[in-house]
């Protein structure tokens, strides 16, 4: 909560037994105030490991704890972070970084040349069989270090790959901590924010880290809590009970505007997001494997409407395979976005299906209202959507089954979201590519494309822009004929900050960015407004 808290060894005893020396350090004298900051998110963390996830709730938790070779900030741009210099040899294929020197873990082992290029390997080494190292394996050969340099070789050509090594997976992580084989409970890194405790279905905790090496932190404390439900988030601002909400559901975003009562406790804040909706269609489940059917159900939506009514405004219509943060992405053409329902049923009466036919789509519970809007808009073309609502595991045995499963339990659309902001690659392979089909990736539809998966590798070696670009339009062209998604929208992140909470930010990718924030002498106790 954005006010001082009393705290006392007693009470913070337990959450630091078994520290090492360095987090003793965190423990002021008997009674001290420190300052906290609460936040709240929709789910918990998956893993304290950075490597052995992929979710962006847990991006946000790892943050404070972790950092990278480079850092990106929210308009893509690359910054030195545990790198303060990169170069590459001509042919793209062997990459040096000079570490910063002087760096410590939070165990307090030295983060030098060998301890980070360790952390590399660790999350190359297919025996870790770590969740978020896929493609890194794909790409990375070796991580060696070269007096205190550290030397990246890669299997071929890649064009973001300083991208890639900004992404949460490739965080550097204490080579001890990863021996111990406890990291997913325990998060060990160099960042600003020390890991306290992860209390299993109650909150995570951090204390400042006072050996950091860059700017000290102003806050002592931060905790993260989450809750599912919308309306819990909304009220845990208004409250106090969080300090920062994210997400803050659109609906709930007018209750924060000038006038009204929550505009004297919190405000909301919208930040260009690049996470991208869409409805993965079975491809080897009829009529789902004619094209023609694909594009007529795209062509049958109006995807105005869903920003208008899901979103209330915050996001924009999606068209197209890239994200607008991508150089190369195509935007909706005018009119694009809106419904075409004569072509739509003149497409199916040429497939032979004039008279309509049913489809079921699974859903979880937050994309739920996408299924609804979609199924009263396609009543116009005579197709009948079967709504299977889906608890988070069942959902993603249902997402990830193989194409005998989908096509025994009648499964023909999979709606959810994905984002990879800034690296085209990450929003293509894993969606489109014929070797990401499920289960062993996001390929949800079983989508395989001869040219397809030639053009996704050309645009990951090519580091020619022009060349790119015309690679990207002619790939984006390509997939819009043969349609085995449908892009809906891109939604804009819209979280709520307390008044008196200062320095928060958002990532195109949804994270949210607390480790820099501030409470400033306008702070409101919790309980709402003074």
């Amino acid at each position: 909560m954005p006010r001082p808290v009393l705290a006392s060894v007693a009470l913070l005893a337990p959450l630091v037994a078994g520290f090492l020396p360095v987090r003793a350090d965190l423990l002021h004298a008997a009674e001290s105030r420190v300052t906290e900051l609460t936040v709240m998110l929709a789910e918990p963390p998956r893993s304290m490991d950075p490597a052995d996830q992929s979710a962006t709730a847990t991006r946000s938790v790892l943050a404070p704890f972790y950092e990278t070779l480079l850092r990106q900030d929210e308009t893509g741009a690359l910054h030195p972070a545990l790198a303060t210099a990169w170069t590459s040899s001509a042919d793209g294929l062997r990459w040096r970084f000079a570490i910063r020197p002087g760096l410590r873990f939070h165990d307090g082992t030295n983060c030098d040349a060998a301890a980070v290029a360790a952390s590399l390997r660790r999350l190359i080494d297919p025996k870790a069989a770590l969740a978020g190292s896929g493609i890194f394996r794909e790409i990375i050969s070796s991580a060696e270090q070269e007096a205190g340099d550290v030397v990246v070789t890669l299997r071929h050509p890649y064009a973001e790959i300083l991208p890639l090594l900004s992404v949460t997976q490739a965080a550097i992580v204490s080579p001890r901590a990863a021996a111990r084989g406890d990291l997913g409970r325990h998060a060990d890194g160099t960042g600003p924010f020390v890991f306290v405790a992860w209390r299993q279905g109650k909150d995570v905790q951090a204390a400042r880290n006072p050996a950091y090496w860059g700017p000290a932190p102003a806050l002592d404390r931060l905790r993260w809590v989450w809750s599912p439900e919308p309306s819990v988030l909304n009220m845990a601002l208004q409250t106090g009970d969080a300090d920062i909400v994210d997400p803050l559901a659109p609906v709930f975003a007018r209750l924060y505007t000038p006038g009204e009562r929550g505009a004297t406790v919190a405000q909301v804040r919208r930040a260009q997001g690049a996470a991208l909706f869409w409805a993965a269609l079975n491809t080897k489940l009829p009529p789902l494997d004619d094209s023609r059917v694909r594009r007529a159900l795209g062509l049958a939506i109006d995807r105005e409407a869903l920003v208008a009514g899901l979103l209330h405004g915050f996001g924009r219509p999606a068209c197209h395979a890239l994200t607008p943060d991508i150089a190369g992405a195509r935007s909706c053409a005018p009119g694009e976005a809106r419904a075409h329902l004569a072509q739509a049923r003149a497409l199916l009466a040429e497939a032979g299906h004039g008279s309509g036919f049913t489809i079921a789509v699974a859903v979880q519970e937050p994309e739920e209202p996408i299924a609804e809007a979609l199924q009263a808009m396609w009543r116009g073309i005579g197709v009948t959507l079967e709504i299977r609502r889906q608890e988070a595991g069942v959902w993603v045995q249902s997402a990830f089954a193989p194409p005998e499963a989908k096509r025994r339990a009648g499964t023909g659309m999979i709606i959810t979201s994905w984002s990879a902001p800034f690296i085209a690659d990450l929003q293509l392979r894993p969606l489109y590519a014929s070797v990401s089909a499920a289960p062993a990736g996001a390929n949800l539809g079983f989508f395989s494309d001869d040219a397809v998966d030639a053009a996704i590798n050309a645009v990951a070696e090519e580091r020619d822009p022009a060349i790119r670009r015309r690679t990207l339009d002619d790939l984006q062209a390509r997939l819009d004929a043969q349609a085995p998604i449908l892009p809906l929208y891109n939604a804009d992140t819209v979280y709520g900050v307390r008044r008196g909470v200062e320095g928060v930010t958002a990532l195109r990718d949804g994270e949210i960015i607390v480790a820099g924030a501030s409470l400033t002498g306008a702070a409101l106790p919790a309980g709402g407004a003074p």
